[in-house]
């Protein structure tokens, strides 16, 4: 996690380095809500090792597009920065990986769902109605696996959250957002994988570093 908290520090410390020659900090102050379409793409930076020590990589999961919901606070501080804190949810699934055997006969599948992200949200306002944001966070996520195994597995998934975005405000309290950035999760371990019928010796493990991918395009409204 230390390698995403350099990163956030480091745009944090970038952005603030900005003098933009309008100022309108105070056109994004106040209680906010928004909701956004997101795509996600999920990938287990592991391996599957089997019984007889020989390791897979796990397989990239696919790209799945879903929507995610979003209130926050956002405080001036200044005529150009401002700092928000808030919350957002993502209800839909990421399929991580699948591990397979080299016989392709034991199979277990790993799927995130109901992602939520606790965030802070440093920003500049670079026009009266326009603002670059970092977003730094802690995220959770229920993990699901399912197939070929006996023995346990974790059930969630919790991590670090880093992003970035443009949002650009109207008169009305209306604005638009758009943001690109990336979870990535504690470890995880999965245990005992092989046909029930098996023995304690037959049997494989999996382990890895989930991580998730994202962008998301959001309308909201400033109260």
């Amino acid at each position: 996690m230390s390698k995403i908290k350099t990163i956030a520090l480091a745009i944090i410390f970038a952005t603030s380095a900005i003098t933009p020659s309008l100022a309108g900090s105070g056109e994004f102050a106040g209680p906010y809500i928004s909701v956004s379409a997101t795509a996600l793409g999920a990938q287990l930076d592991g391996s599957y090792t089997d019984s007889d020590n020989v390791i897979t990589e796990g397989t990239p999961g696919a790209v799945k597009g879903v929507g995610s919901a979003e209130i926050g606070y956002t405080l001036p501080l200044g005529d150009s920065f401002f700092v928000t804190a808030g919350a957002s949810y993502t209800p839909g699934t990421a399929e991580i990986a699948n591990a397979n055997d080299q016989d392709n006969v034991t199979n277990v599948n790993l799927k995130a769902s109901d992602f939520y992200t606790y965030f802070i949200a440093p920003g500049i306002a670079i026009s009266d109605s326009s603002a670059l944001y970092v977003k730094y966070g802690t995220s959770e996520a229920d993990l699901k696996a399912t197939g070929d195994f006996t023995g346990t597995s974790s059930t969630e998934l919790s991590g670090e959250t880093i992003a970035m975005g443009l949002k650009t405000m109207l008169p009305s309290g209306l604005f638009f957002s758009s943001e690109v950035g990336y979870t990535e999760y504690d470890g995880i371990h999965i245990n005992d994988i092989g046909d029930a019928a098996d023995d304690d010796s037959a049997k494989g493990d999996a382990k890895g570093d989930p991580t998730v991918a994202f962008g998301t395009f959001a309308v909201g409204f400033r109260f």
